[in-house]
């Protein structure tokens, strides 16, 4: 008003937009992943525009990403003469499909899948009867010679043992002898369902007293005949 110059001065100051950088990881099984009030499920960035301290837009980022939950199976067979079968610290007695979680490289969780199968041990029973002139008996590759219950452990078509018995039993071969005097005018002379029509020493083999379960028959025994004929 008075006619003279007014000073104004004008003091600027600048404040910067802030921001600011986030990087997160999680794992799948912990989705959404909650950041400044949003919940996000995918890997990826994302910004967001906040009120920095000095008043200014202050922009955040975020780098997301996701491990993934791993599993793995494992196919193991047993004989049931190995139970139990310790798997990542667990013992299991019988056939099943288990799972354990357990801590994978990435932090996550993995998932491991045991599909176990138990075989079973195998068994036989041999039952034999022979005579005593048939000794040795060789049995699965081994000589026997005195009657017995034999045990031998084999490998069976499962890849488990198969325990092979044999109940072994021995009869003996008899003997006897008979002496006969004929006339010639009674030849034929029949004896054992044979006939003889001359003189001499005859063997005849009918069964011992060794009885074979299997087949329900007798083995053979020794049997001889002497026939002399007198000529009337």
């Amino acid at each position: 008003q008075s006619g003279c110059d007014s000073i104004a001065t004008l003091n600027l100051a600048i404040n910067p937009v802030l921001t600011s950088t986030t990087n997160a990881s999680t794992c799948s099984n912990q989705l959404p992943y909650n950041w400044n009030g949003n919940a996000y499920n995918t890997a990826g960035t994302y910004n967001v525009t906040l009120l920095g301290s000095n008043g200014c837009d202050s922009i955040a980022t975020l780098n997301f990403s996701i491990n993934s939950i791993s599993s793995s199976i494992t196919n193991v067979a047993v004989c049931s003469n190995q139970l139990p079968y310790n798997w990542n610290g667990n013992i299991y007695n019988g056939a099943g499909n288990y799972n354990v979680t357990l801590i994978g490289a990435n932090g996550c969780d993995s998932i491991a899948t045991l599909n176990l199968v138990v075989n079973a041990v195998q068994t036989s029973t041999t039952n034999v009867s022979i005579c005593n002139n048939q000794l040795p008996y060789n049995w699965n590759g081994n000589n026997y010679n005195l009657a017995g219950i034999y045990t031998v452990t084999l490998v069976g078509s499962n890849g488990c043992d198969s325990i092979a018995t044999l109940n072994l039993s021995i009869g003996t071969v008899l003997t006897s002898t008979t002496n006969v005097n004929v006339c010639a005018n009674q030849l034929p002379y029949s004896w054992n369902g044979n006939s003889y029509n001359t003189a001499g020493s005859f063997n005849f083999k009918p069964w011992c007293n060794s009885y074979i379960n299997q087949y329900n028959k007798y083995q053979p025994m020794r049997k001889s005949i002497a026939v002399s004929m007198e000529w009337q």
